[in-house]
């Protein structure tokens, strides 16, 4: 096994770190909404927004049905993030995985959806400060 080193190069300076509560507090925040941002984006809120916010109409079957595909497809990393940053784990989770797998007709699509995006939106309620979106993050 051969090492190189380069003789010619200065030392590295040594970074100066705190070690109070107050800096391990906003690490750990950091930490924190660096992983839930792996589920909540921008996109999700968009589509919350649809189908829950104040202009929000009722959609014709395929966009429903477009948008609960949407929100399933963020359930498991949301699932994986809640459970590793909310304790106890929410029983409003649950909700969020049973609505995920009911597969309603296209007389039912409306409703289902309305309910599936509630159960997520609770669930991003829960996790406050996490869930909101950076304005770095949506850049």
């Amino acid at each position: 096994m051969t090492a190189l080193m380069c003789e010619s190069a200065a030392p590295l300076p040594v970074a100066a770190f705190a070690n109070d509560a107050e800096t391990a507090s906003r690490v750990d925040l950091g930490l924190r909404r660096f992983l839930a941002s792996d589920a909540v984006t921008v996109d999700l809120y968009d589509d919350l927004e649809t189908v829950l916010g104040e202009d929000a109409a009722r959609l014709s079957a395929e966009d429903s049905m477009a948008i609960v595909c949407r929100l399933r497809a963020v359930t498991p990393t949301l699932r994986y993030v809640v459970a590793r940053l909310l304790r106890p784990y929410p029983s409003e989770m649950d909700d969020v995985m049973a609505r995920s797998s009911e597969f309603p007709g296209p007389e039912d699509a409306h409703g289902h959806l309305v309910r599936f995006a509630s159960s997520i939106l609770t669930v991003l309620d829960l996790m406050g400060d996490l869930a909101e979106l950076r304005e770095d993050a949506s850049s």
